[in-house]
């Protein structure tokens, strides 16, 4: 995996401005438009006038004078403020892949022409394994957001980033699956902890390459288990670019998981045991690294008092939507 570039830096193009209200002196214009003509452009197939600047435009977001929350956005924002209640050490992450049928093995297609959130997803899986082509196309893109954010005339929240290699052993301690997570290089254990799984919310994108998977996880803290008497049952790699931006954490990761035996050892058996081969994945997820920013927003919906908790849920959306556009 690529470390960062170091890319020539562009400029930053200003963004548009929205349209604002109609000025009295923008109306006379329109009243008392400029008496020379404008000027003609002429082309093989056709003549246009040579367009001037659009004037200033106010229209009503519709009858009611309410601008409706957008579906996809309602969607999400619900099954977060459903999942999210009354958790603690909670785990979100948003996750790009495809999403399969079951019996096939292939990417569904439905009748559909834009993003869609599914409610019958029980003959389908999530594959959060992407292409290495897909995984570099990511890595040099966030590279860049990374140039671009250190401008001096940058005015955003800048991107930080950090690589970092770390190994997963998994061990089954009185039938709770436990991780512990160390430091590839110093070996310091960083984190044990079991997951369970909450909730998972899938959105089918036809126009995209990569589907979106949102889950919801509690990471409940463990007590280190004997790691000299028990074997782990699983061992995970994970070299790792993490994209760090106001509440959130991009994380474009290489998962190499070892070859592993299969079952328990037969001691009576003939030959060599029976193994898994080693297997590589490349992975893109964002995931919030600041939880409970999300579940403060949530306990003022339900106090009945402001929040942010909409404009929170439809970023991070955006993040992911932004992210699945761009894959090749």
């Amino acid at each position: 995996m690529s470390d960062i570039s170091n890319a020539r830096k562009r400029q930053r193009e200003d963004p548009s401005e929205c349209p604002r209200r109609v000025s009295a002196a923008s109306l006379s214009a329109i009243i008392n438009p400029d008496p020379e003509p404008p000027k003609v452009i002429s082309s093989p197939t056709f003549q246009q006038t040579e367009a001037r600047p659009p004037s200033p435009l106010r229209l009503e977001t519709n009858i009611f004078g309410t601008r409706p929350a957008e579906d996809i956005v309602r969607v999400v924002a619900d099954f977060m403020y459903t999942h999210l209640k009354d958790r603690a050490n909670i785990e979100i992450e948003g996750k790009l892949g495809r999403l399969v049928d079951r019996k096939t093995g292939v990417r569904i297609s439905l009748p559909v022409l834009s993003e869609t959130v599914l409610g019958d997803d029980k003959n389908l899986r999530f594959e959060s394994n992407m292409t290495l082509s897909q995984h570099a196309v990511f890595n040099k893109i966030l590279n860049q957001r990374v140039d671009e954010t250190r401008r001096p005339e940058f005015r955003g929240s800048r991107v930080e980033y950090k690589h970092t290699k770390e190994i997963d052993h998994f061990y089954k301690v009185d039938g709770t699956r436990v991780r512990v997570t160390t430091d590839k290089e110093s070996g310091e254990v960083l984190s044990v902890i079991t997951k369970n799984r909450v909730a998972d919310l899938n959105i089918y994108s036809p126009r995209t390459k990569l589907d979106i998977r949102i889950t919801i996880n509690e990471e409940q803290p463990m007590e280190k288990p004997d790691m000299e008497a028990n074997k782990p049952i699983l061992e995970r790699h994970k070299d790792r670019l993490s994209y760090k931006q106001d509440l959130w954490s991009f994380d474009l990761t290489q998962v190499v998981s070892p070859e592993q035996e299969k079952g328990p050892i037969n001691p009576y058996a003939i030959g060599p045991p029976k193994t898994s081969p080693a297997v590589t994945t490349h992975e893109l997820e964002l995931e919030v690294a600041c939880p409970e920013v999300w579940l403060g927003e949530r306990a003022k919906v339900a106090a009945n008092k402001p929040n942010n908790f909409h404009e929170i849920t439809h970023t991070f959306l955006g993040n992911l939507r932004a992210l699945a556009k761009r894959a090749i």
